[in-house]
């Protein structure tokens, strides 16, 4: 049997090309997936490693702050070879008018405590010279402009750049001042933390007791610890991003599976006479069996090791997409087993249903039958079954709609489960009336081409439909997201719309940096203008009922410039006195309207509210007076993000206003001035950003679904290779039997799109429907064009998986093929 198997891949080397293309596809995104976990856990610990290079000691405090004088004692403490005092300190950069957000830190004496490598130029030596960034572009002689935490400009020199690997989310400074420069940008600044490095022959854990005996009341790790600490931060942002990759790696296998089934399905079937001949010459049914799982071990083992190394890429460029600042494509021994132990298994699952049923056949029949073109279509089980997994999903549907969101979402995933599988186990049924819907479409452009594809798609519909599958899978997640995506961004209009009334919001460029005093009051003197109004978040002590991010804004404002969507009570203006709590915070604290909030001063609640988070915008947990805010401010601390709204008077146009706005603001540098549109656009931009990324990672299962068809479609010329000469032979041309098998293809992949779309879509409108809240709705609208591009791609695509079988049938030898048995 060994030396039939050999002799079978031998013969049959172009029927397992594609099927192998599909595994070394699917393998290569499960391998990317892997690579780029690995990455994603290097590019951390790189950043760690550059971050604590050299630190053998870090100290830090949980009360109080670490200063210049702490800095000493810890310099005069026994084993410490040097200490340097760390502080990351927000300079906005001044590029093209606008401040763009930038950190700097201050040279360390110790190069050894450097968490940088010098790039090109030198370090700077003087107050009014700077390093930049090498990913900021800035050349030696160059002049930078920041600002200092009251808005005053300051200009360097760049004398030279630095780099590190990458930031990986822990923080890292654009710019690198002398000393006396980081003082003067933010006088009075404490460190974060201060490092230290060891005299030699002190061990890291020797050093930190030492500082600890000497100076008291700070925390003191080892550069070890201090690593782990640091690594243990980073590490669940670094967990999500691999699951969420890992998710489109097993969506790539399910669909490369579904094409190595097929695949193997029609080669079984081809082979029906071989495999017959075996078992009348003494191979027993097991000998069969073990014999096409050996094919698909060694057709799975090859394609599976292309594709581990073809994962490479796959991180690569997936990094490239979500922007990494290093790319990494480290390959373990783990990852590189995994990948090519789940091809494997996946190759060898997917071709053990058509080796059963190739042992099924008696040997006699099969080789007294002709299994060409035999027909196989949908039986009673099928249909019922799909008819209950339709059910499953509108009764799961139905109940998301009248339940808590988190249920309702759960609900909604068996509901979008349950429907795609009811899609593919009804595919068959759909084949016959579907191709020939399209055959009469397609006739008065194609021709007879058209009728003949139809006669061919539908002669083995669970076959068609099975090539169909891969494509709907694919296809039903990318409509899915993409519909839900234009629901986001159209009920994030339509709330911003109904609750800001304001035409412009001014907000600051950097965190933590107030706008300038009065503005209000100036841009409300601005002519065209008709009402102004701050805004101001904060965190508020609640008393008993604990402290909680709010907002405060000026009490006319609220039902004037702002509209949040009221659940109860009245919000038509907010007094002294008075507070409104967000829908989140009823619901911890059980506050309704009419109780009292037992702060330092008593405020009355007069009503839940649910409002969209916006930039400028955000009402946080509860909202008060702008002149209670200082009254119950945690701690006395000052807010944290502040805007102002404005309102055109009515007569006047905002976009002649707003060149007035931006003159009275030319002496604010840190405030930036929005309109409403602006602020949509920035609250879509991600949106946006994550849909081109779910697009690309898509791409790859729909590439394998197409290859999957391309197979299908190269078998069947082979299976049909007599059918074919005779069409020639009775005066079919070779373009038309081109064509034939092209139209196929489209008709292939249309039935794919259709279901997957219906799929994808009305998935989208249940998680619409679920997810909407009175605040930010989540509105079902269909995005023609962005379906209308899916559609239109997934038929190009067709026609060109189709080429190659195309153009196989039109050349092949009227005589041989006529011949051939």
């Amino acid at each position: 049997m060994l030396r039939t198997v050999v002799a079978g891949l031998k013969a049959r080397p172009k029927r397992l090309l594609l099927s192998a293309v599909a595994i070394m596809l699917g393998v290569a995104f499960v391998s990317g997936a892997l690579v780029l976990a690995d990455a994603v856990h290097a590019s951390v610990r790189a950043a760690v490693t550059y971050q604590l290079r050299g630190v053998d000691a870090d100290v830090t405090v949980k009360h109080g702050d670490l200063d210049d004088t702490v800095l000493n004692q810890i310099r005069q403490a026994p084993g410490v070879a040097s200490a340097e005092g760390r502080a990351f300190t927000p300079t906005p950069l001044l590029v093209d008018g606008h401040a763009r957000d930038a950190g700097a830190i201050a040279l360390p004496a110790d190069p050894r405590l450097r968490p940088f490598d010098l790039a090109g130029g030198r370090l700077p030596g003087k107050a009014d010279e700077v390093a930049t960034a090498a990913e900021l572009g800035y050349a030696p002689g160059e002049r930078v402009t920041v600002f200092d935490q009251n808005g005053t400009q300051h200009q360097y020199s760049v004398v030279g750049s630095f780099s590190r690997p990458t930031d990986a989310g822990i923080g890292a400074p654009q710019l690198v001042l002398t000393p006396d420069a980081a003082r003067q940008l933010a006088p009075g600044t404490a460190y974060s933390e201060i490092i230290a490095r060891a005299a030699p022959g002190v061990s890291q854990q020797q050093l930190a007791d030492s500082i600890a005996r000497t100076v008291h009341g700070v925390d003191v790790a080892t550069g070890e610890q201090a690593a782990s600490q640091l690594l243990g931060n980073a590490a669940p942002d670094s967990a999500s991003l691999t699951k969420f990759f890992t998710a489109f790696a097993v969506l790539a296998m399910v669909v490369a599976g579904l094409v190595i089934l097929n695949s193997f399905t029609i080669l079984v079937t081809q082979r029906a006479r071989e495999l017959a001949l075996l078992r009348c010459v003494g191979a027993d049914r097991s000998q069969v069996f073990a014999s096409v799982l050996a094919e698909a071990v060694v057709v799975g083992v090859v394609a599976s090791v292309v594709g581990l190394f073809a994962g490479l890429g796959v991180a690569a460029a997936l990094q490239t997409i979500i922007g990494a600042q290093s790319v990494y494509v480290p390959l373990s021994v783990r990852s590189a087993v995994e990948s090519v132990a789940i091809g494997v298994l996946v190759t060898v699952l997917a071709a053990a249903v058509p080796a059963r049923a190739a042992t099924r056949v008696a040997p006699v029949e099969a080789l007294r039958t002709p299994l060409e073109g035999k027909s196989t279509r949908a039986g009673r089980l099928r249909v019922t079954a799909a008819v209950v997994a339709f059910l499953v999903a509108v009764g799961a549907g139905a109940l998301s709609l009248g339940v808590d969101t988190d249920t309702g979402a759960a609900l909604a995933i068996v509901a979008m489960v349950a429907l795609l599988l009811a899609a593919l186990t009804i595919g068959p049924v759909l084949v016959g009336p579907v191709v020939r819907t399209l055959s009469s479409v397609f006739a008065p452009a194609v021709g007879q081409p058209a009728k003949l594809a139809a006669l061919n798609a539908d002669r083995n519909p669970r076959r068609t439909a099975a090539s169909a599958a891969a494509l709907t899978i694919g296809l039903a997640v990318v409509s899915m997201v993409t519909t839900t995506t234009a629901g986001i961004e159209a009920g994030q209009s339509r709330g911003l719309d109904q609750q800001l009334a304001a035409d412009f919001t001014v907000t600051t460029a950097v965190v933590n940096r107030p706008l300038p005093d009065n503005l209000a009051g100036t841009l409300a003197r601005v002519p065209g203008v008709s009402v102004t109004a701050e805004r101001l978040s904060f965190n508020g002590d609640l008393g008993s009922a604990g402290v909680y991010s709010m907002a405060a804004v000026t009490g006319s404002a609220v039902g004037s410039l702002l509209h949040p969507a009221v659940l109860s009570g009245r919000l038509d203006h907010l007094d002294v006195g008075e507070i409104a709590v967000s829908k989140e915070l009823a619901t911890e604290t059980r506050l309704k309207v009419g109780d009292t909030v037992a702060a330092r001063t008593p405020l009355r609640v007069v009503a839940v509210y649910d409002s969209v988070n916006a930039p400028g915008v955000d009402l946080g947990l509860a909202l008060v007076d702008l002149a209670q805010q200082q009254a119950i401010a945690f701690k006395g601390e000052p807010g944290y993000d502040e805007s102002v709204l404005v309102k055109v008077a009515s007569g006047s146009a905002a976009a002649q206003v707003r060149p007035v706005l931006e003159q009275a603001l030319s002496g604010a540098p840190l405030a930036q001035l929005n309109t409403v549109a602006d602020i949509k656009e920035q609250m879509t931009t991600p949106l946006r950003g994550t849909l081109n990324l779910l697009w690309a990672l898509t791409a790859l299962a729909v590439l394998i679904a197409f290859a999957g068809i391309a197979n299908t479609l190269w078998l069947s010329v082979l299976e049909r290779t007599r059918e074919s000469a005779l069409l020639r032979a009775l005066g079919l041309t070779r373009g038309g039997l081109g064509a034939t098998v092209m139209t196929e293809s489209v008709f292939v992949a249309l039935l794919g799109a259709a279901c997957g779309l219906m799929v994808g879509v009305a998935s989208a409108w249940m998680l619409a429907r679920v997810a909407s809240t009175d605040a930010q709705p989540v509105l079902f609208t269909l995005p023609w064009d962005r379906l209308g591009v899916l559609v239109a791609a997934s038929v190009l695509a067709a026609g060109l998986a189709a080429l190659i079988p195309a153009r196989r049938a039109a050349r092949q030898s009227l005589t041989t093929a006529m011949a051939d048995r």
